[in-house]
């Protein structure tokens, strides 16, 4: 079995709130995200065999309760997920995995033989905008990027419910951009279509700060990241349709916010 390899945190407490993991970042994705900043596994090959990756959990498991599989966007290597899960769960641990939403039918492949505990499901852009994420995708900046915005809003929004109809643990995140995706208008309008689409309040929303000094966009990179008061600000916009909100910054890590004593 052959993975489209990136690198590997062998231990990292930020990417699964409350658990210790070991990530493994996996080349290829279908979207190209002006602000990404992991651009560089978007278009090269590292092709190597996926005993590598189990002799790396192997030897993390004594530290790690849990294995993210990251990107890119790992649900592009469908058989090479599953492969690596299976191991995980074999060996004790919990398996997340960070995806676009844009591999629903490989969700369901997973949830169906019971190898993932979380998905972290970014929401990029308002659900119910197409014109919206096509900006968030790389549709209008990207000669490269060929998929329709309205299949792309579809899919995301089928890969969440399909999670909360199973009964999986989720959160979703929106990564902030200042003055690309993150005002007022976005987060009130994203919040607001994660509540209609789901029909549901309590579902985990993390609002992450986004840094965007290494964006695959250059035009983007000198953009400075909101600080935490202005997240708490955002947080406040969302809190209208939504009752699980997280801030994520460099400073402060994860908070869950208690809207009664702010």
């Amino acid at each position: 079995m052959k993975v489209n390899y990136g690198n590997t945190v062998p231990i990292s407490t930020v990417d699964w709130h409350g658990k210790v993991s070991i990530v493994f970042f996996l080349r290829g994705c279908p979207y190209r995200c002006p602000y990404c900043q992991n651009h560089e596994l978007l278009f090269e090959s590292n092709m190597v065999e996926a005993s590598i990756l189990e002799a790396e959990m192997k030897k993390s498991r004594p530290f790690v309760s849990s294995v993210v599989f990251s990107g890119g966007e790992p649900l592009m290597q469908k058989d090479a997920v599953i492969h690596l899960a299976k191991y995980a769960k074999k060996i004790g641990l919990l398996v997340g995995i960070h995806t676009n939403g844009h591999y629903p039918h490989v969700m369901a492949e997973l949830m169906g033989e019971g190898l993932v505990d979380k998905f972290f499901i970014d929401v990029k852009a308002p659900l119910d905008n197409a014109e919206s994420y096509a900006k968030a995708i790389g549709c209008r900046d990207f000669t490269d990027m060929h998929i329709d915005p309205k299949v792309a809003v579809d899919k995301v929004s089928r890969s969440i419910n399909l999670v909360l109809n199973n009964g999986i643990e989720l959160e979703l995140r929106t990564t902030i951009i200042r003055d690309f995706m993150g005002s007022s208008d976005d987060v009130h309008n994203i919040a607001r279509s994660i509540n209609e689409l789901t029909g549901r309040r309590d579902v985990v929303y993390v609002l992450q700060q986004g840094f965007a000094d290494r964006a695959l966009l250059e035009s983007l990179r000198d953009r400075k990241p909101l600080v935490r008061d202005e997240l708490l600000d955002l947080a406040h916009v969302a809190h209208e349709f939504l009752d699980n909100i997280y801030i994520r910054t460099k400073e402060k890590g994860n908070e869950k916010l208690n809207f009664e004593s702010i």
